[in-house]
Order: C-alpha cells, then structure tokens, then sequence
C-alpha cells in the first residue's frame, strides 16, 4: 500500500524522559505561565521571549522545537533547558494543572510549582501516513484507512484538534466509502489463504532501527546525516532474522528516503541544508515499494472543490 508524506514527523517540546517512555507536559502549562529557559553564561536565558518577543513560549510546537535545539548546541549554552512553572498561580495549578503537578512529584520527585523542570523535545506524531484520497481509499483496492495511520488531514504540520477530525469525520467517510464501494462489499475471506507465520521484531532489533532513525531524522537535518543512517539500514539487512524485520527496515528506508528527496524545509520537515521553503515541493511524498524496490514522487495536492449553497 502506498505512504504519503512520512518525513513530516512533529516533535513535542516539553517532554520528559521516563522510565519506558516520554512525558508530556502540555501547552497548557506554558499558556499558563510556564516559561522556557537555558542557562547561557550561567545565568538562566528565557530565549523563546528574547528571539520571539510577540508569542514567546506559545510559538508552535515545531518553532519551539528547533529553537531548542539551536540554543542547548551554543558553546555559552548548558545542554538542559528548563520550563520554568514557579510563576503560575496556585488556583491554576488547582483548577487546571492538577495532574501535570501530581505526575511530575511521582516521576521527578519535583514540585514544579516550587522549582523548573527539566525537558527536552520528543517525537509526538506523525502527519503522514498510509495515503488515502478523500474518500479514504488506499492504493489497494477494498482496503480502506482513517484515524491517525491515514496521511489525510495533516500537511507538513499538525493541529491537535485535527486528530479529532481525522477519527471521527474520517471514521464516518470510510465507513460511508465501505457501504458504497463494490469492492469493500465484495471483500470477504479469502478461500485457502496460505497462513502467514507469527514472526515478531526482536525488541534488540527495533532498538537499533530505533536509533538509527533518531540520527537520521532529528529536529534539524540534513543530507549527510540521512544518507549515513541509509547505509546503517544496509549493515542492518544483513541481522535481519525474519520477514518482520525486514518490513521494519522497509518501513524505515521509506521514511529516510522520503526526508532525503524533499530538498526544502516545510513545517515539521526542516532541513540545514536546505533551509528555505521551495514551492515546487508543495505537493504530497507519495511512497510505493514495487519490484523490491522504495521508490519515492510527488503527487499534487487536489484543489479544493467550491462550496455551493445547496451543498449540505
């Protein structure tokens, strides 16, 4: 089935390293007073304020995000920003941020009431996905997709309240297009499918495609880095032990090579070497694996019908 747009991936910039997992601490803290900072010089920098004076901390979350890694790569800079909550009000923290305070106490024995928290970014979600047209259906013909593993209501950046609209309108589209559609209602079972085996990615295995995705897709890009991380891939072929490994780093070289063909920055997908936004890529990456191999195009974006006053 053909991806689209898998290189836009949106990094959150308050997240907390947990055991197992990431911690996120909402935009509702900074819009609440919660002030981003590092220590330049030894002294405490609130940069989002200095280089955004307009919007400040509530710059969106991609903005944030290369910010913050711009500022902690600075030799005057320490390596840790904060997000410093002590300002906020305590009938806020009662009324409105009563589990961000309780889960920071449990997993950081810190009062963020009292004192700044330590945060970094962390990857939150991926606009793209498997690709579908409006009415939701795949490249496979019976074979529908909605909800956050479909590309359709995200471009190269996100709205969270988007996540919504792709569950339940795209939910009810789909399930409209299944109704409809001959081939969705002639889909059915099989006769004498070959069973396919239970095969599982190793959790050592997913660590190292983990990484080297870490390395190759960060905040802030480039082409060295993800044709390096390419070459990683190929080392990694060789340890693959079953055919769901092998996806795995299909999976993962589509990702690459879709960042790697987009030469622009746009949105989420920011490239160093690249930096500007070039009109002719504003259309959708569009990822098919044919003939054993990844190939990547673009596709235009479809104009947006008029609206009338007899449409409902």
């Amino acid at each position: 089935v053909e991806l689209a747009n898998p290189e836009f991936i949106q990094y959150h910039p308050t997240t907390l390293e947990i055991p197992g997992k990431r911690f996120l601490i909402s935009e509702a803290a900074r819009g609440e007073g919660g002030r981003l900072y590092v220590r330049k010089n030894g002294k405490p920098w609130y940069f989002m304020e200095e280089r955004y004076p307009e919007l400040g901390n509530l710059m969106p979350r991609d903005v944030v995000s290369a910010e913050i890694v711009k500022v902690t790569s600075m030799e005057e800079c320490e390596k840790q920003v904060y997000l410093d909550m002590t300002g906020i009000a305590g009938d806020i923290w009662k009324k409105r941020l009563t589990d961000l305070r309780e889960q920071c106490m449990h997993y950081l024995s810190i009062d963020p009431a009292k004192e700044p928290v330590p945060v970094s970014p962390g990857i939150h979600y991926f606009m793209g996905g498997v690709f579908v047209d409006e009415e939701h259906r795949t490249s496979l013909p019976g074979l529908l997709a909605a909800g956050e593993c479909a590309c359709q209501y995200h471009g190269a950046n996100r709205l969270g309240g988007n996540s919504l609209l792709g569950a339940l309108y795209g939910g009810r589209k789909a399930a409209q297009t299944a109704m409809e559609t001959e081939d969705c209602r002639s889909a059915g079972v099989i006769e004498n499918a070959p069973e396919m085996p239970e095969e599982q990615v190793s959790l050592p295995f997913a660590d190292k495609v983990c990484k080297c995705l870490l390395r190759g897709l960060p905040i802030l890009r480039s082409e060295q880095g993800m044709k390096k991380e390419l070459e990683t891939l190929d080392t990694l072929r060789l340890a693959a032990g079953n055919g769901a490994e092998r996806r795995r780093l299909l999976l993962a070289e589509a990702l690459l090579k879709s960042a790697l063909f987009r030469k622009e920055s746009r949105g989420a997908h920011k490239r160093v070497d690249y930096p500007k936004t070039d009109e002719s890529f504003r259309k959708t990456t569009i990822v098919r694996y044919a003939d054993g191999i990844v190939r990547i195009f673009l596709r235009d974006i479809p104009k947006r019908r008029e609206t009338h006053e007899t449409d409902n």
